[in-house]
C-alpha cells in the first residue's frame, strides 16, 4: 500500500472516533502527520501519578486502566482520551495510566492541540466540555465526602486532607458575616494568603465584581433549598493586587452552627485564553487580521438596526481582486498571501474609522458603509477605491498591479437584512466582472433575473455534452497568392433544445468559469480532427484545421499528451492541426507556456497567436515561443478603405515577415479590404467576404468548389 492510500485509510479510521470527526479533513491529516502513535503492551505504564506532562492521549485501540494510589478507578477503551488537563493547566498528572490489553494511543502535544483543536470550535468545545464534566465529577466526590464527614459533626484532619488533595480552590466562610473560616492549600497558594491571614478577611475582599447585595441575590435559591449549588463567573483578587478569572460553585451547609458557605473555585485563566484565541479564529481572518465573514454579518445586521431607528442608509461594497489567480500562480502562494496582506493594509489606511472593512474569503473583501445619506456616496466611495488600486503593490521587489470588480447593494432600496444585501452585492460584483472588470456596479432587480438565467444556462450547459447538443461550424481561410481555401477554423456552437443556437459569447465565458471548457475543448479538438480526416480521405486539397485553446485548457498538465492521443486516434498528421492561442493566455504563465509550445512544435503542430495586437503585443515574447502565424485582429481590418487606412495591419505584416511568420487577417468583409491586405503582403484572410461559419456539409461544398 502506498503512503497516500495508507494516509487515506488512517483518516477514514480516525473519523470513526468522535473527537477526530469534529476536525476538518485537512486538519486531521496534519494532526496524523505531526503526532506520534504509541504502543503499550499489557501491564505497561504510560505515565504515573505526579509525573509532569505536556500531552493528551487518544485511545485508538485496546483498553487502558486509570489508577490512583495503586487502585484502578476506571477502564477506558477506543475513542476515549485523557491527559487533556495538562494542556490547559501546568499541573502534574493526577493518575497512573496502564495498559490492560495491547493498546495503541495517539499522543497530541500542546502545540498540536492549539494548532488543530483550538482553531476548530466544535472540537475545542468537545474537549473543554470533557474537562468541565471531569471537574464536576471531582466536586461531586468532594461534596459526598463532606456530607459523610459533616454527618459526624467534625471538620477534622481527614476532611482537610481531602480538601488539600484537589487542584480546585476551596474555601469556607460564615453564612452570616461572610468572613472566611478555612481554605485549602490550592486556595492559599493561588490567593497568596496564609491560612491564618484569610480569617481576617471576608468574601468581598477576595472576590471581584461582587457586592454583598449581589451575592445575597445569587444565593437565595440555596437558602430556599431550590438548588444544591449556584455558579458565579468573575475574578479573584490576590494579596499582591493582581487578579485572575475563576468559575466558583457555591454550596450552603445549613447543618453547621452557624451555617457556612463552601466556595469551590477553578482558575480558568488558560481556558479564557483558549476561548479568546478561539473567538479570534472564529471572527477574524488569521492572514490579514481583518474581521471575517462571520463578524461582518453580525456588524452589518447591527448597523441595519441603527439605520432603521435613525432613518439612515447603509451600503455594502463587495469587491473581488481582478486576476489575483494569475499573480498567485505565477509568483507563488506566499507572494499571493503577501499581496492579500498588502491589500488589507491599504484598505485599512484608506477607510473611514466608522466603516467596517473585512476579508470575505479568498480574494474577496467587503466594506460596510454606515450612516450615509444616499446612493451617490456609495458610488463615490467605489470610484475612490478603483483609483486607490491604480498604484502598484511591491511584492518581493516586483510591481504587481491589481484592479477591483465591485458590487454595491444599498439599504433600504435593495433589502433590509444582512444576508440579502451581501447576496445582492455579490450578484452586482459578478456583473461588474463579466462587463470587463475594474469597475463597479449597483445591484438592480433585473440583475437577479440575469443571474438566475445564468444559473439555468449553467445547468443546461452541464448536460449539453452528454446530450450531444454541440456542433462545429467551420469558417474558411483563403490563401491570397493562390485564391484557394487552404483550411478552416473550427468554431463551436450550442444547439440548445429550446433556445436554438446559443451565441458563443453567452456560453464560452460560462464554460471557462465552470471549467466545463476542458471536456468541451477536448470534444471540439477530437471532432475537428475527425472532420479533417474525412476531407483528406475525400482527396480534397486542405492543409490544416484551426482550433482555439482557452486559458483553462492551456493550464492542463496533460494537454500535450491529450492532443497527441487525439491525433493518433483520428489518424491525421500533426502538421494538419493549427492551434490558436491568445496573447494573454501565453503571458499569464510564460515559462510553462514556452515549455508546452515547444513540445507541441516538436510534434509538428502549427501554432498561431489569435487576436494579435489586442493584448501584450511585445516583440520579446514573439521570439520566446515557436510560433508559425499571427492573426491580425478584425479591429485593424474593419476600417480599411485604402492602403493609407492600414498602417497598423502593415506594421504587423512587416514584423511577422521579419520574424519568419505568416499572417492571417480576420474579419475581412469587402473586396477592398482583401486587395489592400494582398498589397501589404498579408498571406491569408478569413471573414464574411468568403463565408460566415457554416456546418460541415456546407464547408465541404466550399472546399470542393475552391479554385
Amino acid at each position: 500500500m502506498n503512503h497516500s492510500s495508507s494516509l487515506d485509510s488512517k483518516i477514514k479510521s480516525f473519523k470513526s472516533i468522535e473527537i477526530f470527526n469534529l476536525l476538518p479533513d485537512e486538519k486531521l491529516e496534519l494532526l496524523i502527520r505531526d503526532s506520534r502513535e504509541i504502543i503499550l503492551n499489557p501491564g505497561e505504564t504510560l505515565f504515573r501519578e505526579g509525573d509532569a506532562g505536556d500531552a493528551m492521549y487518544v485511545i485508538l485501540s485496546g483498553e487502558i486502566a486509570i489508577e490512583k494510589e495503586n487502585t484502578m478507578i476506571a477502564r477506558k477503551g477506543r475513542g476515549n482520551y485523557f491527559g487533556e488537563m495538562t494542556l490547559i493547566e501546568d499541573k502534574p498528572r493526577s493518575a497512573t495510566i496502564k495498559a490492560i490489553t495491547k493498546s495503541r494511543l495517539l499522543e497530541i502535544m500542546k502545540e498540536q492541540f492549539l494548532l488543530h483543536f483550538a482553531s476548530t470550535p466544535q472540537a475545542l468545545m468537545s474537549v473543554l466540555k470533557t474537562v468541565s464534566e471531569r471537574a464536576r465529577e471531582n466536586l461531586t466526590a468532594l461534596d459526598q465526602g463532606m456530607k459523610i464527614l459533616k454527618a459526624e459533626k467534625k471538620l477534622n484532619a481527614n476532611l482537610q486532607h481531602l480538601l488539600d488533595d484537589t487542584t480546585n480552590e476551596i474555601y469556607i466562610f460564615d453564612a452570616e458575616s461572610y468572613h472566611f473560616i478555612s481554605l485549602n492549600t490550592s486556595a492559599s497558594k493561588n490567593l497568596g494568603y496564609k491560612k491564618l491571614e484569610i480569617t481576617e478577611l471576608s468574601l468581598f475582599d477576595v472576590i471581584g465584581n461582587m457586592t454583598q447585595e449581589n451575592f445575597e441575590e445569587l444565593v437565595k435559591p440555596l437558602q430556599w433549598d431550590e438548588v444544591e449549588e449556584v455558579v458565579f463567573n468573575g475574578h479573584h483578587r490576590r494579596k499582591d493586587g493582581s487578579s485572575y478569572p475563576v468559575e466558583v460553585r457555591f454550596k450552603l451547609q445549613k447543618t453547621e452552627t452557624p451555617p457556612v458557605f463552601v466556595g469551590i473555585a477553578q482558575d480558568i485563566s488558560q481556558l479564557k485564553e483558549l476561548e479568546e484565541k478561539n473567538e479570534s479564529l472564529t471572527f477574524y481572518d488569521p492572514l490579514t487580521g481583518l474581521p471575517n465573514k462571520h463578524l461582518v454579518l453580525e456588524k452589518l445586521n447591527s448597523e441595519l438596526l441603527k439605520a432603521k431607528k435613525a432613518n439612515k442608509s447603509v451600503a455594502v461594497l463587495l469587491m473581488d481582486l481582478d486576476n489575483f489567480k494569475i499573480i498567485n500562480d505565477s509568483m507563488g502562494h506566499d507572494a499571493g498571501d503577501t499581496l492579500l496582506q498588502a491589500v488589507a493594509e491599504r484598505l485599512k489606511d484608506w477607510s473611514s474609522p466608522n466603516w467596517c472593512v473585512a476579508r470575505f474569503g479568498g480574494d474577496e473583501f467587503i466594506i460596510i458603509l454606515s450612516d450615509i445619506n444616499n446612493e451617490v456616496q456609495a458610488a463615490e466611495t467605489a470610484s475612490s477605491l478603483l483609483k486607490l488600486f491604480k498604484e502598484p503593490f511591491i511584492i518581493n521587489g516586483q510591481k504587481a498591479y491589481i484592479s477591483l470588480s465591485i458590487g454595491i447593494s444599498y439599504y433600504p432600496l435593495d433589502g433590509d437584512d444582512g444576508r440579502s444585501l451581501i447576496k445582492d452585492a455579490d450578484t452586482a460584483m459578478y456583473i461588474a466582472k463579466d462587463e470587463g472588470k475594474n469597475k463597479y456596479c449597483h445591484f438592480s432587480s433585473d440583475m437577479e433575473t440575469q443571474a438566475k438565467n445564468k444559473l439555468i444556462l449553467e445547468s443546461d450547459l452541464r448536460k449539453a455534452l452528454e446530450q450531444n447538443e454541440f456542433v462545429l461550424y467551420y469558417q474558411p481561410k483563403l490563401a491570397l497568392d493562390s485564391e484557394t481555401i487552404i483550411g478552416f477554423e473550427a468554431l463551436v456552437r450550442w444547439n440548445h433544445p429550446s433556445r436554438g443556437l446559443v451565441p458563443p459569447l453567452d456560453f464560452i465565458p460560462l464554460a471557462e468559469k465552470t471549467k466545463l471548457i476542458i471536456p468541451l475543448g477536448e470534444w471540439v479538438l477530437r471532432t475537428a480532427c475527425k472532420q479533417m480526416k474525412i476531407w483528406l480521405d475525400m482527396g480534397l486539397a486542405i492543409q490544416n484545421i484551426a482550433v482555439n485553446l482557452s486559458a483553462c485548457q492551456f493550464s492542463q498538465p496533460d494537454l500535450v499528451s491529450m492532443i497527441r492521443n487525439i491525433l493518433e486516434e483520428t489518424g491525421i498528421h500533426p502538421e494538419n492541426l493549427d492551434l490558436e492561442i491568445t496573447e494573454s493566455v501565453l503571458m499569464d504563465n510564460a515559462e510553462s507556456a514556452a515549455i508546452q509550445l515547444r513540445q507541441l512544435s516538436v510534434i509538428g503542430i502549427k501554432l498561431s497567436i489569435d487576436d494579435f495586437g489586442t493584448g501584450y503585443s511585445s516583440l520579446s515574447y514573439l521570439n520566446r515561443f515557436p510560433l508559425n502565424n499571427l492573426k491580425i485582429d478584425r479591429t485593424f481590418v474593419k476600417d480599411i478603405t485604402c492602403e493609407e487606412d492600414a498602417p497598423l495591419a502593415k506594421a504587423i505584416v512587416n514584423m511577422a515577415k521579419a520574424l519568419g511568420l505568416k499572417t492571417i487577417a480576420e474579419g475581412v468583409e469587402t473586396e477592398v479590404q482583401k486587395e489592400v491586405l494582398r498589397s501589404i503582403g498579408c498571406d491569408f484572410i478569413q471573414g464574411y467576404l468568403l463565408s460566415k461559419p457554416v456546418p460541415a456539409e456546407e464547408a465541404t461544398k466550399l472546399l470542393s468548389s475552391s479554385k
